[in-house]
C-alpha cells in the first residue's frame, strides 16, 4: 500500500472524527440547558423533582422533568414526540392529553412563538436524560 493510498483512506475517517468532535462540541452544558428552560419559562410550570401541589396553587402544574423521563424511557420516538409537543403545546391546544389527570386544565400551551425546533430538541434530549440520577 502507498502512503498516497494511506492518506486518502485515512482522510474520510478522519473528517468523521473532526465533525463528531464538533457535533459533542456544539451540544449545550447542563447549566446552558438550566439557563435556557429558565429563559423559555418552562419552570413555570415544570420542576425537575415531582412536586406536591395544591389545588390552589396559582400556575398550572405538570410533570416533572424526571416523571417526563422515566415515562418515555426506552421509546425510540420519545424525542421527536416530545420536541413536537414543546412546540406544538398539549392538553386542549395539542393533539392529545397524554398525562390525563395529571396536568393542569389547560395543559402545555404552543411555544414555537417562544423556542425554536432546535432549541426544543435540546431541552427534550435533556429532560430525557433526567431518568438517571442528574444533579
Amino acid at each position: 500500500m502507498s502512503i498516497g493510498h494511506t492518506r486518502r483512506s485515512l482522510l474520510p475517517a478522519l473528517a468523521v472524527l473532526l465533525i463528531g468532535q464538533s457535533a459533542l462540541a456544539a451540544q449545550p452544558s447542563s447549566a446552558e440547558l438550566d439557563e435556557l428552560a429558565t429563559a423559555k419559562g418552562c419552570y413555570l410550570c415544570h420542576r425537575v423533582e415531582p412536586v406536591k401541589r395544591k389545588p390552589d396553587d396559582l400556575l398550572p402544574f405538570a410533570p416533572s422533568w424526571k416523571e417526563v423521563a422515566l415515562k418515555y424511557r426506552d421509546q425510540k420516538s420519545a424525542e421527536d414526540r416530545l420536541t413536537e409537543i414543546v412546540l406544538a403545546g398539549s392538553g386542549n391546544y395539542g393533539k392529545d392529553r397524554h398525562w390525563k389527570g395529571k396536568v393542569g386544565e389547560v395543559g402545555m400551551l404552543p411555544n414555537v412563538k417562544e423556542i425554536d425546533e432546535d432549541q426544543a430538541r435540546q431541552l427534550v434530549h435533556w429532560i430525557l436524560s433526567f431518568d438517571r440520577d442528574h444533579k
